[in-house]
């Protein structure tokens, strides 16, 4: 057990997604990484990562930002989070992509006993074993849905749905013979 760190709890309790969430976790307590409470949009504030795991995170945040949801799907599908069973299988905890019986126990032991860290708290427990409330809710929260806008006449679909004059066909252009538009 004590030759686990965070990211081989995370996974054996959790899933490569848990991984990326202690990851999330790390950089958001780091300051690395803003994560708006309202829209779970993730903006790098830092790109400077620790490890090859938090390399992933910051990989999938764009410079514009991605919701939460996004990154940690993108991220958990990364070779850096996949990498983290290797050492679990190594150890005889995990076969294939899933525990083994001594795997089982050590993570029933992991969770009757989780780290005093919130990374080692979130690797074992989850999001719900996080105690800031705020990086809590938004960990447990899903992405928003994107808003559908209503399309109508009045969105700009073409000439006729413009109430503003178009200048190459000014009143002058029309009249006398001289031509004077074209």
């Amino acid at each position: 057990m004590d030759e686990l760190d965070h990211y081989g709890v995370a996974y054996l309790c959790g899933g490569p997604s848990r991984v990326v969430q202690v990851a999330v976790l790390t950089l958001y307590e780091r300051r690395g990484i803003r994560i708006s409470r309202a829209t779970r949009r993730a903006d790098a504030v830092v790109r400077e990562p620790g490890d090859p795991v938090e390399a992933a995170v910051l990989a999938a945040i764009p410079g514009a930002g991605r919701p939460l949801g996004q990154v940690i799907a993108a991220a958990a599908e990364s070779a850096e989070a996949l990498a983290v069973a290797d050492a679990l299988r190594e150890a005889g905890l995990m076969r294939g992509r899933r525990p083994t019986r001594r795997g089982r126990a050590l993570r029933r032991t992991l969770a009757a006993e989780p780290g005093a860290s919130p990374a080692g708290r979130l690797a074992a427990l989850g999001p719900d074993g996080v105690e800031d409330a705020r990086l809590r809710g938004i960990l447990q929260a899903e992405d928003p849905k994107p808003v559908d806008l209503p399309r109508n006449r009045h969105r700009g679909h073409g000439l006729d749905s413009s109430n503003l004059s178009d200048p190459r066909f000014d009143a002058g252009d029309y009249g006398g013979g001289t031509g004077g538009g074209y």
